[in-house]
């Protein structure tokens, strides 16, 4: 078995893996305006906050839970592209002017969401440039992760598009417990297949595969990343390799 690397999860994490705040580095009045202008609701576990070709002029803010964007195809299989985590803002529909919402948003846990206008958020915007600004550099993170998926799919084999899509969950929803970073949510087989254009059946022999290395640890649908720098050398391995 290979020995762990103890790695930090920040050593080689691209800048568009960080969690996004909307109100980072904006005047505590942006957050009032926001707040007042918007309307909370409560999801339930499954829940759908939007589908596609619901209506595209509405803003979501999450407080708290997380939410699961993705698309069906016409057999029913689902493409995960990313998750959204507190303080994340989704709705690309809205953000970008669009009549129509183009995937789905579903609660993967109880959530917490506030809703508004877009043309209250707009008007938001106007008056306080620094939330405009984030919303340029989500955008430019979300197609960033976009562009990603795109090459990993072309180019990487499976087991390394798994192996990074474990580090952006850690990095993104890790909690580090007794020298391993367990995940705060509970990721089924089929969603990490999702994400990674492939079949459960293939993330389930390569998560026993990581497990047998001593890179994860599987406690039920409890994941936890025991060795960051194993899966990040990994993939540093293969980028040398492909530079040859």
């Amino acid at each position: 078995m290979a020995e762990p690397h103890s790695h930090s999860l920040k050593d080689q994490t691209p800048w568009y893996w960080d969690p996004f705040d909307l109100f980072k580095d904006a005047d505590e009045e942006a957050s009032h305006a926001f707040f007042a202008a918007a309307l909370k609701h409560d999801y339930a576990r499954r829940d759908y906050i939007f589908m596609a070709n619901d209506a595209g002029q509405r803003i979501f803010f999450l407080e708290s839970g997380v939410v699961k964007i993705f698309d069906l195809s016409s057999s029913g299989g689902e493409t995960i592209f990313w998750y959204c985590f507190p303080h994340d803002v989704f709705g690309a529909g809205g953000i970008s002017g669009s009549l129509l919402q183009s995937v789905h948003a579903q609660a993967v846990e109880p959530s917490t969401v506030y809703v508004l206008s877009r043309g209250d958020f707009e008007d938001i915007l106007k008056r306080f440039p620094q939330l405009a600004i984030n919303v340029v550099r989500l955008m430019g993170a979300r197609l960033r992760l976009a562009c990603d998926s795109m090459v990993a799919l072309a180019e990487q084999r499976t087991e390394l598009r798994l192996a990074r899509v474990l580090l952006r969950l850690a990095h993104n929803y890790g909690m580090r417990v007794e020298g391993h970073v367990a995940l705060r949510m509970r990721v089924s087989n089929q969603e990490l297949a999702g994400m990674i254009g492939s079949s459960r059946q293939t993330v389930n022999s390569l998560l026993h595969e990581f497990e047998s290395n001593g890179w994860v640890r599987l406690e039920g649908r409890t994941l936890s990343i025991v060795s960051i720098g194993d899966l990040q050398e990994m993939l540093n391995s293969d980028s040398t390799e492909s530079s040859r």
